[in-house]
């Protein structure tokens, strides 16, 4: 009885923690991208909170908190990127946000999305393991996938669906947003190309932040 209170008083202090990285990400971006001359610069935003999320010693929850950041990014990216104009059904009331062959990742952003919305409809966490992403809105792709991965990229292009990684040379390969590690740091790509032969809109002042990959 007792593990099991201390394992919900974890739990919730988890929660609490990452609503509250979340939040100061949106507070952050919101008036970065709300000035009109003198924009603050994002890259010292992803200095800031990623530099913090990486210099814990043990593997496991670096790569959990990480994740945790990069969350926080994707939910605001998704504010300057418009996607084809054909891709959303008006009668859909969520965002599904998929993870390709990772359960754990699956399990993770469940937390971190909980109560959360993208595009303004509720995220719907998916694990797909299949090459065949119907249904999905955003993708989330992880090593595992390397030898599928021109063909999970195929199809996400053929459905309008945005990509992102966090794995070298996957930006190269077309991952629309790839996360890296720029020293101690985390920053970001673009692929500039994939982006707009899939058909999505992207915000210059995203662009100005990332490194552009063809």
């Amino acid at each position: 009885m007792r593990q099991t209170i201390a394992n919900k008083g974890i739990t919730s202090l988890r929660h609490q923690r990452i609503d509250g990285l979340i939040r100061k990400i949106d507070l952050q971006l919101g008036r970065l991208f709300n000035i009109k001359r003198g924009l603050s610069i994002l890259c010292l935003i992803l200095l800031s909170y990623c530099t913090s999320a990486l210099s814990t010693p043990q593997s496991a929850e670096v790569s959990s908190q990480s994740i945790n950041v990069q969350a926080a990014l994707i939910k605001n990216f998704t504010h300057l990127i418009e996607w084809p104009k054909t891709r959303f059904v008006k009668d859909n009331t969520e965002f599904n946000l998929c993870t390709y062959q990772s359960k754990k990742l699956e399990q993770q952003f469940k937390t971190i999305f909980t109560n959360k919305q993208i595009k303004g409809k509720q995220v719907n966490i998916l694990s797909i393991n299949s090459t065949d992403l119907k249904g999905c809105d955003l993708i989330y792709i992880t090593d595992s996938s390397k030898k599928l991965l021109l063909r999970v990229l195929e199809s996400a292009r053929t459905l309008g669906i945005l990509t992102i990684s966090a794995q070298d040379g996957y930006g190269e390969q077309g991952i629309h947003i790839n996360f890296y590690k720029s020293g101690q740091n985390m920053a970001f790509e673009l692929n500039k190309h994939a982006l707009d032969s899939a058909g999505f809109q992207v915000s210059t002042q995203l662009y100005r932040y990332a490194r552009i990959v063809k």
